[in-house]
């Protein structure tokens, strides 16, 4: 049998903890044992799930509005016409916020308030049609999606029906030569 691991008489060997450039105290004087903790975990992996720590031990910093003020470029701005529904829906808003905007002057209600009865109806109608828009774009999507595959699912029943006609037309054939060579064959009998 193997000897018992418990054994009092020899001293538990261990090495230095991870990381360390001279072995601790408890190996250097083996009577007595201590455990040895870090505040940090050395490794990576060691690192349980959700401590918000990085690798270097430390904290990440939370993002900050400036970290978002900082991606923003002035090319997106540039660009912002391209985007799918964005011209529609800023072009519906301009015109129906100059409308209800109108609307409102012509009313009697004072100048500051039919401005901000325009600003408030240019966004929201446009955020409204931007989003129909995307509605009806997944809509549209969705649709060719089922499209494309019901073309495929027709293409596939029509080309197994083609191969069918065309089995079944080389069998007849295969039939027909059979029978014109028997008929051949029976016709030299006789000579």
């Amino acid at each position: 049998m193997a000897g018992d691991t418990r054994d009092e008489n020899q001293p538990p060997t261990r090495g230095p903890p991870p990381g360390a450039t001279e072995p601790p105290d408890h190996v250097k004087t083996p009577n007595k044992v201590y455990e040895v903790f870090h505040s940090q975990p050395q490794s990576a992996n060691a690192l349980p799930e959700g401590s918000g720590q990085n690798t270097a031990g430390g904290r990440e910093r939370p993002p900050a509005i400036t970290d978002a003020v900082k991606t923003i470029k002035l090319e997106d701005f540039k660009k912002v016409h391209m985007y799918p529904c964005v011209r529609e829906s800023l072009l519906m808003g301009i015109g129906s916020g100059f409308g209800i905007g109108g609307i409102r002057a012509l009313w009697g209600a004072p100048i500051p308030k039919a401005a901000n009865w325009a600003v408030g109806t240019f966004v929201f109608a446009s955020f409204a049609n931007y989003e129909f828009c995307l509605y009806r774009r997944r809509l549209e999507k969705a649709h060719m999606k089922r499209a494309v595959e019901i073309i495929d699912r027709k293409k596939a029943e029509k080309e197994a029906a083609a191969q069918a006609k065309r089995e079944e037309r080389r069998r007849l054939k295969e039939e027909a030569d059979r029978k014109v060579e028997e008929a051949a064959k029976k016709s030299w009998k006789f000579w």
